[in-house]
């Protein structure tokens, strides 16, 4: 998977040219949902900073990451003894190998690696694998962002 114009600082950040550790998915941003178009397919994944005053006000306010050639898309169930207001906080992303374990146990940490396949894990237990050609970064502060 090629990561467009981002990459995964660490576990929970992604970072942009000129901004490394720039959008901390943990903890700053709630995770809103996905949408999965499949005749196009594509994914989108979609984040919203909080407003208030213990938050950066320069950072974007929504984050989308937008997966195109999407060929698979699994997800994990819930723990059912979490809320469901843990499902918005991510744990960790992980990139696996171009044939991962069809498990969401055998993940390998190469946030660099664009060869592999995302994992986006949240405190509740629930994950999602998406297994795409590309992945691309879009937010708010973007020049001339059409995802405003």
């Amino acid at each position: 998977m090629r990561l467009v114009n981002f990459i995964f600082d660490s576990e929970i950040e992604i970072g942009v040219a000129g901004h490394p550790r720039f959008l901390d998915l943990h903890n700053i941003y709630s995770w809103q949902g996905i949408v999965y178009l499949p005749e196009k397919q594509q994914v989108t994944l979609t984040w919203t900073r909080p407003d208030g005053d213990r938050i950066q006000p320069d950072l974007p306010s929504l984050i989308v990451l937008e997966f195109r050639g999407v060929s698979r898309l699994a997800a994990s169930p819930h723990d059912p003894e979490m809320p469901y207001s843990e499902d918005t906080c991510l744990d960790e992303v992980t990139v696996s190998p171009p044939e991962p374990p069809s498990d969401f146990k055998g993940e390998d940490k190469l946030f660099r690696n664009d060869s592999g396949h995302i994992t986006f894990m949240f405190r509740s237990g629930f994950s999602l694998k998406i297994w795409a050609d590309e992945v691309e970064l879009w937010h708010d502060r973007m020049p001339n962002s059409s995802r405003e």
